[in-house]
C-alpha cells in the first residue's frame, strides 16, 4: 500500500534554471518477491539485492530507493539534491537526506535510499519531497501526493 501512496509525484517550482523531470521511487519490500515473466521487472528486483550474501546483507537492502532525474541550464554549477520524507513509525517527523552534486551536467541522475537500520526501525516511507538547491535557494521540487 505504501508504494502506491508515494509513487504519485508532482513537479513544481523554481526559477526555470533547473527542473526535476522525474522521481522514480522503488520499494524493495521484505518477503515480497515478484514472480513474473517480464525480464525488466525481475532485473530491477535483482539489481537492488545484488551483493547480498548473508541474511544481514539482505535485511540491509530492503527499503526505499529514489532515482531523481533532473536537468539544468546552468551547466557546471553546484547543486544539492535534497530528499525530505516521513516514515510510518515516526509519524509527522521529517527526515532529510542530501547529496551534493558539484559541476552538474545538463542532464543528471541522483540516487538516494532509505534502507537498512533506518528502514527496519522507522518503517516504510509514507511521503516525500525532492528539492534541487543551488546557492542556498530551492530552484525546483517534486513531491508525492501525500506530502503536506
Amino acid at each position: 500500500m505504501a508504494l502506491s501512496l508515494v509513487s504519485c509525484a508532482s513537479n513544481s517550482g523554481g526559477s526555470g534554471v533547473a527542473t526535476i523531470t522525474k522521481v522514480n521511487p522503488y520499494y524493495l519490500q521484505p518477503g515480497k518477491r515478484i514472480e513474473t515473466q517480464d525480464a525488466m521487472i525481475s532485473f530491477e528486483q535483482r539489481h537492488y539485492i545484488h551483493g547480498a550474501v548473508s541474511s544481514e546483507d539482505f535485511l540491509g537492502k530492503f527499503g526505499h530507493y529514489f532515482t531523481v532525474f533532473w536537468k539544468t541550464k546552468a551547466k557546471g554549477s553546484d547543486y544539492t539534491v535534497k530528499l525530505e520524507y516521513t516514515q510510518a513509525n515516526t509519524g509527522p517527523e521529517v527526515h532529510v537526506k542530501e547529496v551534493q552534486v558539484p559541476s552538474a551536467k545538463s542532464r543528471n541522475t541522483t540516487k538516494l535510499e532509505v534502507v537498512g537500520d533506518e528502514y527496519n526501525t522507522n518503517g516504510p516511507v509514507t511521503s516525500f519531497k525532492v528539492s534541487l538547491v543551488s546557492g542556498g535557494e530551492t530552484v525546483a521540487e517534486s513531491r508525492s501526493f501525500l506530502w503536506k
